[in-house]
């Protein structure tokens, strides 16, 4: 009872810990962001770049868990800590602040009506729907927020609305898809790891060299139509890189276009009021990011369907290893490619089921196919990485051992016989245990005709071992010896 009642305290206090420390990451990075965006405020109110709720929406949506009460006092907390620290007065301060924590609110509802892959941006319509989204939680915060518009600045109401709505949707869209397609960390480790083993080759630099060539031919050029110039290399980057780096490389590029704009370098078409012209170019901005976004996802999309499909044709439905048509393929590809200073030969080996027909005829078919499962899980879990396991008839297996000296593979083919002599595969209320037989065949050297050629001599390898009385191994032997080995 002791040991019951101090494991319960201790499951108590590891959950108010996490509890804590989700409402620190929430406020610390709320803060940051909320910091970061108050150095950008040229009106006194309105910051040219807020960062905060972008990433405050994002959190709340891929972390479902830190969106409660107490996640959202934090961002307030962060956000009247921001503002007190930058001299706002405590009313304007609260009012900015309900302003963002509205429109925040409004994207996290909106979101939960969304499915999973929305939410990863992993539809065709992802990104649309995003924009919806954005376009809701930017004009709550605008309307929200300019009421004391008039009141900080000598700006109407209505120039207020359309500067803030525009800065928000901005950094909702720049910022909001780094965040939905933020990979897993596991993911994140393979990414690093991939990144310290890239090799630069044109497929791969061609379109990133575009891309910064073509920002800095927008800032150069000017006129109207600059803000289009990156349009052509980002569509070309999201063919190449996929949808987080494609995301990325968005927001980098909007980031350089605003702070080029914001130090006007950009030479854009006279106007009267300035913050039209401000306006007008976020808002091309945001439109712009949306091309690559959208081909991306359709990218993502179409990858998913061209796996499924090639998955469908590769993998047996039953067994889920190498279909017939599948395992010759990539073994034929395997052994067209030695490594001459690695290579120990390659052994294929022929496997069947010992007496299937029996379990069919008195258990059902139900029971067979549980036998098949059970058989090819256990041969499975003993096969190395890289070794080719398929099924290439009713009952029938075949695998390819690349790089395996001969011993090494009638050992790896013994362990699989016993292996499966020991199973126990429960049907009906009975146990039915099976047994296989094997027929092996070694090359030293890459066989010219590659598995073609020696899958018929490990065929006829199997066929002595069913002869001989089956669950054995049977090493196939050149025609001008006597006898087969019989192991």
């Amino acid at each position: 009872m002791m040991n019951s009642n101090t494991e319960r305290i201790r499951s108590g206090i590891d959950a108010i810990l996490d509890r804590l420390r989700s409402i620190g990451w929430v406020a610390l990075v709320v803060f940051c962001a909320a910091e970061l965006g108050i150095l950008t405020r040229p009106l006194g109110f309105v910051a040219a770049f807020w960062p905060a709720n972008a990433i405050l929406l994002g959190l709340f949506v891929i972390r479902p868990a830190f969106s409660d009460v107490y996640g959202w006092l934090a961002a307030v907390a962060a956000f009247l800590g921001a503002g007190y620290l930058s001299g706002d007065e405590f009313a304007t301060s609260l009012w900015l602040t309900a302003a963002n924590i509205l429109g925040v609110a409004s994207g996290v509802l909106l979101f939960r009506r969304l499915g999973a892959e929305d939410r990863a941006l992993r539809h065709p319509l992802s990104v649309l729907r995003m924009l919806l989204i954005c376009v809701a939680a930017a004009g709550t915060s605008a309307v929200v927020g300019c009421l004391i518009a008039p009141v900080l600045s000598n700006f109407s109401i209505r120039t207020g609305i359309a500067f803030w709505f525009t800065t928000e949707l901005s950094n909702y869209v720049i910022i909001l898809p780094v965040l939905l397609t933020l990979p897993a960390v596991w993911d994140l480790e393979k990414l690093a790891t991939s990144l310290v083993n890239f090799e630069p080759d044109a497929k791969t630099t061609m379109p990133m060299a575009a891309l910064c060539l073509s920002v800095v031919g927008s800032v150069a050029i000017g006129g109207p139509g600059a803000i289009a110039f990156p349009v052509p290399a980002l569509l070309w980057c999201s063919l190449t890189y996929g949808l987080f780096p494609t995301t990325l490389l968005v927001m980098v590029t909007s980031l350089a276009m605003l702070a080029a704009e914001s130090a006007d370098l950009y030479v854009l078409m006279p106007s009267d009021d300035l913050l039209d012209s401000k306006t007008s170019f976020r808002l091309g901005l945001t439109l712009l990011a949306m091309g690559p976004l959208t081909v991306a996802t359709i990218s993502v999309m179409q990858r998913k369907l061209l796996a499924r499909l090639d998955r469908a044709v590769s993998m047996d439905g039953l067994t889920d290893i190498l279909a017939r048509r599948a395992y010759l393929e990539r073994s034929a590809v395997l052994l067209a490619k030695p490594r001459a200073n690695l290579f120990s030969g390659v052994a294929v080996l022929m496997i069947d089921i010992d007496h299937f027909k029996r379990v069919n005829d008195q258990h059902g078919h139900a029971a067979g196919d549980a036998v098949l499962i059970a058989v090819t899980d256990a041969i499975a879990g003993e096969l190395r990485r890289h070794d080719l396991f398929g099924r290439v008839g009713g009952e029938e297996f075949a695998i390819t051992l690349p790089d395996i000296p001969c011993d090494d593979a009638v050992a790896m083919a013994e362990r699989l016989r016993h292996t499966v002599e020991r199973l126990s595969v429960p049907a009906g209320g009975t146990d039915i245990r099976v047994s296989i037989s094997i027929g092996v065949v070694h090359r030293v050297r890459h066989p010219a005709g590659g598995v073609i050629e020696m899958l018929p001599l490990a065929d006829a390898a199997l066929y002595q071992a069913k002869a001989l009385g089956r669950n054995r191994i049977i090493l196939y032997a050149a025609p001008s010896r006597t006898s087969p080995a019989i192991l």
